[in-house]
């Protein structure tokens, strides 16, 4: 299924059969980029005695058939297109799963088709790259039946799907239906079969030697979710987490080692997905010794995703879903939505006089992606509308960026506000960015607040100034017929400006 070119703002669901959970997740697509705004989920355990019995869980089968029957109400009820379905492994595998799937289509009017091995690798790696199109490494999607490893490589205008091999390394499929009983024994066996598989597939893992591996999965999430718990790592998203090996190798141990029965009744996780954590921590180990990566980075996105980003049309999921994000995050406010190309044209002069904070290549995908969000936040209070902004821009739905680029961006944002007030969630900014990354932030904010100020917020008067430097240093220049926006205000934010970057100043 592809989606048409009018597919801006469009929503659209899709629904993941998988060996664990049975998941509806409704997105809104604009352009690039797609926000999730409604998930759903039974863990139904669909999967669960498939290696002892080789057939689908009957109490599983129940709880699918009740997803689905409530899903296609609901999509029916907020009048989506078809819905996407994604059926995995445990549909692909079990002796029963036809049979099933025939009396899925009799009582729903649902025809499902199982997606190969490969073709699942295929789909999850191109969910990764929906919120990191700058991916390059191993991806390793985890599931309740299989292990999905793909290689990705950048190419000419996106990140390319590369290599794909499925596994039969998922818990419930190496290890049977109970996944509480851990013993050396059972530890050490699971190990040695891991190995055996991994063994197989030595060149895929060559791949990713020295460079990002990818977790994409419930089970990895959570025990990330756990590390940052453990760690006091003070922001709590999941989405482009970053740990170096040696860390996450110390975590897996404990996982499945001392820290086990602390996993299965860890405070707020269901106990179906705590028992899946201890495998998939003996799982991330084996790999990271196996492929000795640079960084070990989680996703959100995986193989629901993919399937959206493989329905969104060629020419529109190679645009940088970056900027489409942060588009769709300014919606509703007119100035905004206008403003940011202008404003993106007023500062680049400049721009090269910032430090380098990244490297310069993404120091300018994050100076863009600012401007097209500067503005926001007219319907928050003022007194507090810097603080908030802050908030909302590091929690935002946006792909493509980093921890510490997330933090850069939305200090960014806060710095066009005010230059003058405390940074809100100083631990966040102290944790992730440099002293010289605050400093580089505040020029940032500066430069966009004179855009601003000189313009009364008006797009169509920032190209009637010129932003330079000269041999009197920072410049601002009005067309002759608009010497009157020249005013005492404005310069005072060119002095501004200015004085973060050790110059002078004169306004012509």
């Amino acid at each position: 299924m592809k989606l048409k070119k009018n597919a801006v703002g469009r929503e659209i669901g899709v629904v993941d059969i998988g060996s664990n959970s049975v998941r509806l997740v409704i997105y809104e697509v604009f352009g690039s980029h797609f926000t999730e705004i409604y998930n759903e989920k039974i863990l139904a355990g669909l999967g669960r005695a498939l290696k002892s019995t080789g057939k689908l869980s009957e109490e599983g089968k129940d709880l699918t058939l009740q997803a689905l029957s409530r899903f296609t109400r609901i999509a029916k009820a907020r009048n989506l297109p078809p819905l996407i379905f994604g059926a995995t492994a445990a549909l692909r595998e079990a002796e029963d799963a036809a049979h099933f799937l025939r009396k899925i289509k009799s009582e729903t009017g649902l025809k499902i088709e199982p997606i190969s091995g490969d073709e699942e690798a295929r789909l999850s790696a191109m969910g990764l790259i929906s919120m990191h199109p700058r991916a390059s490494g191993l991806a390793a999607d985890l599931g309740g039946a299989s292990l999905e490893l793909v290689n990705i490589k950048q190419g000419e205008k996106e990140a390319v799907v590369g290599k794909c091999q499925s596994l039969p390394l998922g818990p419930f499929d190496l290890m049977g239906g109970n996944l509480t009983e851990m013993t050396v024994d059972i530890i050490r066996n699971a190990k040695t079969a891991i190995e055996v598989h991994l063994a197989e597939h030595s060149s895929l893992l060559k791949k990713g030697r020295g460079q990002s591996l990818y977790l994409i999965g419930g089970a990895w999430r959570n025990l990330a979710s756990i590390h940052q718990a453990r760690s006091g790592y003070p922001l709590r998203t999941l989405q482009a987490y970053t740990l170096p090996p040696k860390e996450a190798i110390k975590h897996a141990r404990w996982a499945y080692g001392q820290g086990r029965e602390a996993v299965f009744s860890w405070p707020g996780m269901r106990s179906r997905r705590a028992e899946t954590l201890p495998y998939s921590a003996i799982l991330l180990e084996i790999l990271i010794d196996k492929i000795k990566p640079r960084e070990i980075v989680i996703s959100q996105a995986g193989l629901r995703e993919g399937l959206v980003q493989n329905a969104i049309p060629t020419s529109q999921r190679q645009r940088d879903p970056l900027f489409d994000g942060c588009r769709a995050f300014a919606k509703g406010s007119l100035q905004t939505e206008n403003f940011g190309r202008p404003l993106i044209r007023f500062i680049e002069p400049v721009r090269p006089l910032f430090p380098d904070v990244f490297n310069s290549e993404d120091d300018k995908r994050i100076f863009e992606s600012a401007c097209l969000m500067a503005g926001i936040g007219k319907d928050l209070h003022p007194d507090y509308r810097a603080e908030a902004i802050f908030a909302a821009v590091l929690y935002a739905p946006v792909a493509g960026l980093y921890h510490a680029e997330r933090v850069f961006l939305a200090l960014c944002l806060f710095r066009s506000y005010t230059a003058s007030r405390d940074v809100p969630a100083p631990d966040i900014i102290d944790a992730l960015l440099s002293p010289e990354q605050q400093e580089v932030a505040g020029m940032v904010g500066s430069a966009i607040r004179l855009g601003i100020v000189a313009t009364g917020g008006s797009s169509e008067l920032l190209d009637c100034f010129t932003l330079a430097k000269s041999e009197k240093g920072l410049t601002l220049t009005a067309e002759p017929k608009e010497k009157a926006l020249l005013t005492e205000q404005v310069e005072f934010r060119l002095k501004k400006l200015a004085s973060k970057l050790n110059m002078d100043y004169a306004v012509i």
